[in-house]
This record gives structure tokens, sequence and C-alpha cells, in this order.
């Protein structure tokens, strides 16, 4: 059987993989390498994807490990070609820093701003905003 193969490498669980075809519709399996070796000799195997008619299509990778894609006309007519590639992963979750962290903000451990001395004199900036809304 005549079908064409992506080598992935190493892709992490969660990572997707988008294939485009061009031309008709045709089977597109995301494999893992053992599953791959199966499909490769004619064996069962497992497989993310099936058959596609639109395009593009996005796979998500199970889990972690060494993936391959397989884009075949198995009991289809015509012909295909596909474009595939790993598409970047989201950015880690944000999370906002404590205001103790920044130098600037820390007066004092135990120190409230209402209970300094007298005689400290020390310099603060002042914003007084005069907007109005219409």
């Amino acid at each position: 059987m005549k079908y064409l193969v992506y080598d992935l490498g190493q892709l992490k669980r969660g990572q997707r993989v988008q294939v485009t075809l061009s031309g008709n519709a045709a089977n597109v399996r995301l494999m893992d390498s053992s599953n791959y070796s199966s499909y490769k000799s004619g064996r069962s195997h497992r497989y993310a994807g099936g058959l596609v008619t639109r395009s593009p299509v996005v796979l998500g990778v199970p889990n972690s490990g060494h993936w391959y894609v397989t884009v075949d006309m198995q009991g289809l007519r015509g012909t295909t070609n596909a474009s595939v590639r790993v598409l970047p992963s989201a950015l880690p979750e944000y999370h906002d820093a404590p205001l103790s962290s920044v130098p600037s903000l820390v007066q004092g451990r135990h120190q409230s701003p209402y209970e300094m001395p007298e005689d400290d004199y020390r310099e603060h900036d002042v914003f007084i905003s005069h907007a109005s809304s219409l």
C-alpha cells in the first residue's frame, strides 16, 4: 500500500498536529512508533484520526513519545498530498507576583506607614486626577 509518512519525532502529551490535505479526502492517522510499526506490517494498530474530508484537521497527541502521521487513500479513489506541522504550544498560565516582591513597595516587615516618627520627612509622589465624564 502506498502512503505518505511524516516523522514528527518526540512530542509531549497535549501537543497538537495540523494536517492540511490538497486533493481528495484521505485517511489520516497519528500513531506512536509501535503502532506505526504495526501499520507498516499490515497488522492491527491504534491511531488518532480517520477519514478526513475537510482540511485542515488538528489532532491532539494523547501521550508523550515518538509520533508519526500517515496519509493514505486505502479504499478511496483519487490522489492527495499533505503538509503536516506541529502547532505551537500554549503559553504557561500567568500568575501575578505579590506586591511584596517589589522592593520599592516594602516599607518594613511590621511597620505601618501610619506609625512613622514625626521627624520622618520622606517625599512622596501624589497624583490627583480631575477627570470627569460627559
